[in-house]
């Protein structure tokens, strides 16, 4: 495992040392769709996993290499559900909302076919996924005697043995992940020679939530236990607006909008 994050580190390094001639910068964000796909499909025999709409939003920036080529970075934050209700018995029934959130950054090789104002692209590449939190709300009849039905809300933990009354412990998770990105897109050039975004892309996760090591605050009713062995996949729509940037010319003492005006005026 250490062997991927000393690569995926040195590439990301890479990438951002060839940013010397010109390239695009900007933000963008849009909706998800986010599904769950569970290493025991055994678990979806008691529970009923639903798929989620949710959000991501962040920083791009795109090294033009050529015309054809270039290389984009992200720097993103994405947030994730999973909503879960179990097939219940007689007496008892459970439900479980989980809220996941990230730091992620996609590197992605891009295949580009330019023409004018529209500009379509092609795109894969490594998606590093870093956890920063979760929190969730849980419901459980089989736990009433003690919160009179009531749901319970709470905070993830990570690895803490004593956590307190509103946060549960996930021992042994998995916080740094690693997936890969495919997608496609377009460019729109607007007005002063920037550009509206347009990006799809599916996100396929390589590393599950955790490693089988489930904490008794997840596991300690009869109706419901937790299951970290799982990916999050998902689909993104971004909508985004990018600036472009010649640092060639900057060092000259110039801008690229300054550089079009001169040669109007010749």
């Amino acid at each position: 495992m250490k062997i991927y994050h000393y690569l995926f580190t040195f590439v990301f390094f890479i990438t951002c040392s060839l940013v010397q001639a010109q390239y695009w910068i900007g933000i963008k964000g849009g909706p998800s769709l986010i599904t769950h796909d569970y290493r025991y499909e055994t678990y979806k025999d008691s529970f009923d996993v639903a798929n989620n709409y949710n959000f991501h939003l962040g920083a791009i920036m795109t090294y033009v290499a050529s015309k054809r080529f270039s290389v984009t970075s992200e720097l993103n934050y994405e947030r994730r559900s999973r909503t879960l209700a179990n097939i219940p018995s007689i007496t008892d029934s459970a439900s479980s909302i989980f809220n996941t959130h990230y730091l992620t950054s996609p590197i992605l090789l891009q295949v580009n076919f330019p023409s004018a104002p529209l500009s379509f692209y092609v795109n894969a590449g490594i998606k590093l996924n870093y956890w920063l939190a979760a929190t969730g709300t849980m419901y459980t009849t089989d736990i009433g005697n003690n919160t009179g039905g009531e749901s319970i809300d709470y905070t993830v933990v990570f690895d803490e043995i004593n956590s307190s009354q509103k946060q549960k412990s996930i021992m042994d998770a998995n916080r740094m992940q690693y997936g890969l990105s495919a997608g496609a897109g377009f460019y729109l050039d607007v007005f002063g020679g920037d550009r509206m975004l347009f990006d799809f892309r599916y996100n396929y996760s390589h590393s599950n939530l955790g490693f089988n090591g489930l904490s008794n605050d997840f596991e300690n009713m009869l109706s419901y236990y937790e299951n970290f062995e799982y990916r999050n996949h998902s689909l993104t729509v971004s909508v985004g607006y990018l600036l472009f940037y010649n640092s060639q010319l900057k060092r000259k003492g110039s801008s690229s909008i300054k550089q079009k005006k001169r040669k109007k005026r010749k």
